[in-house]
């Protein structure tokens, strides 16, 4: 009988979002230190990490219960 308290494994999808949302707020994280120096790298940076993050959450989202 399998133990019910232990989680199951994420599925691929799952992962790919998960990884998807830690590069997308990695870089935009990343866009705002560099930001800071007023550095257009930073600018570009900070617009492509909220798509990403906003594209993930969206993804995420979409899973839903069932996977």
């Amino acid at each position: 009988m399998a133990d019910s308290s232990s989680p199951a494994p994420p599925a691929r999808s799952e992962r790919r979002v998960r990884t998807a949302l830690i590069v997308g707020s990695g870089a935009l994280l990343a866009g705002i230190a560099f930001s800071v120096g007023d550095d257009d790298l930073g600018r570009w940076l900070v617009v492509g990490g909220l798509v990403a993050v906003f594209v993930a959450l969206h993804r995420f989202g979409r899973l839903g219960p069932e996977g």
